[in-house]
């Protein structure tokens, strides 16, 4: 095999891991083809998009610098930069406006020194959650979860004035090491899910991405609440609409391509909106995740979270979901997507 040969097959077999979300991996080939054949800039392109699954941002920047040095017309490179840039922002904007202690009480590192040395299981119990983890994750970040699983407790809490009556149980699964996506307990396009406990998937490479920690914490609470709050009768768009706005902010990429998709009149109809998202095709189902998200913020921003919680009291008192939207805002399903779409998109 001569020298293109090799990094061939080392970018042939990161871009199958990139697809299996197995990223890290990816990474490691691409890296492993470029120290051969350095000369291609779309290569650096894609060892940009698996740093930025793994919240790398700045080696991902910085692998777009180099393929634009290659080729400076490279209108992917170009709009993968601005993307990722965007997404540094927002992200770390989330943390910065928490004031997180990085450095573990000396309590908590005995806590956690004392359950490594004798083999007893890896759960953190706290007042308001219990959070089982993978004895690979340091102890600093166990710390910071905590932390933000109790701001989140508070903060989302206070949104919806809803807290739960017993300890939530979350988990967090190390996916740095895994091999194939068959090896995850979630899809291998889902980094958390609420399935009635929390889930969630840290990777170590690099430093840690708490703002994207935090917003999937976030996400799968706010599901916690709704799914009390409704006892499981809400719809998968106001849920998933829910999760997302109180996530984090939706981005100016985002809503280019819900424009795009408006123009092209792909967008997804209110009954569409009301299957499960995970049995969607990934274009429509990121799509769906998208359309939730703006109509939702056209709500809570033309009507306020007050609505909010009525409209959810409503269908936990057994209202069909459109009759009580009609109760809430004088407005049907359709007539709400439709206005989100002009005023929103």
């Amino acid at each position: 095999m001569n020298q293109a040969q090799f990094a061939l097959a080392h970018f042939n077999r990161a871009a199958n891991y990139y697809q299996q979300a197995c990223y890290v991996q990816a990474i490691q080939h691409y890296l492993a083809g470029l120290k051969v054949d350095s000369t291609r800039a779309e290569i650096y392109a894609d060892l940009a998009k698996a740093y930025e699954m793994v919240g790398c941002w700045d080696w991902a920047l910085a692998c777009l610098d180099f393929a634009l040095r290659l080729n400076p017309n490279y209108s992917t490179a170009q709009r993968r930069k601005a993307r990722i840039f965007e997404e540094k922002g927002i992200y770390e904007s989330l943390i910065a406006k928490i004031n997180l202690d990085l450095e573990p009480s000396r309590s908590f590192l005995r806590e956690h020194q004392v359950r490594s040395r004798t083999n007893l299981p890896p759960v953190i119990e706290r007042e308001f959650f219990v959070l089982k983890y993978e004895d690979t994750i340091p102890s600093k970040v166990l710390w910071v979860i905590c932390q933000l699983i109790d701001r989140t407790y508070h903060q989302v809490g206070g949104i919806f004035q809803c807290y739960p009556s017993h300890k939530v149980s979350i988990s967090i699964e190390d996916i740095s090491r895994l091999s194939t996506s068959q090896s995850r307990s979630l899809p291998h396009w889902a980094a958390a899910s609420y399935d009635g406990n929390i889930r969630l998937t840290y990777c170590a490479y690099g430093e840690p991405a708490f703002g994207i920690l935090l917003a999937l914490i976030r996400h799968e609470w706010v599901h916690l609440l709704v799914d009390r709050l409704t006892k499981r009768q809400c719809d998968t768009w106001l849920d998933e609409g829910l999760a997302q706005v109180v996530a984090r902010p939706m981005m100016s990429f985002e809503r280019q391509q819900l424009r795009i998709a408006s123009q092209k009149k792909q967008l997804l109809t209110p009954r569409e909106l009301k299957k499960p998202f995970s049995q969607m095709a990934s274009n429509r189902r990121r799509l769906a995740y998208l359309q939730s998200t703006s109509i939702v913020a056209y709500l809570i921003q033309q009507f306020g979270v007050s609505q909010i919680r009525k409209l959810l009291r409503r269908i936990a008192n057994g209202k069909p979901i459109d009759v009580a939207i009609q109760t809430t805002y004088g407005r049907t399903v359709d007539e709400i997507v439709l206005a989100s779409t002009v005023e929103g998109v």
